[in-house]
């Protein structure tokens, strides 16, 4: 089956870091994906992680690969 690994949003003409609006509604254990939009346009895309005690986020690397298992983010 199918389960929730993370959430992405964006961040239109701001950076692609977590804001403190994303710190005070995130959840630990989860992967959190930010796109920044410039005029319109994804510009940058970053992947964080929450500490278990909600203090900060950490950035960790995404991979993904379009050519084994149907696209499945790793």
């Amino acid at each position: 089956g199918l389960k929730v690994i993370g959430f992405y949003h964006s961040h239109p003409d701001h950076p692609a870091i977590p804001s403190q609006y994303d710190l005070e509604h995130a959840w630990p254990w989860y992967v959190y994906v930010i796109v920044s939009v410039t005029s319109g346009r994804p510009e940058t895309t970053t992947c964080w992680t929450l500490n278990e005690d909600r203090s900060a986020f950490h950035q960790v690397n995404l991979h993904m690969d379009v050519s084994r298992n149907h696209g499945e983010v790793t």
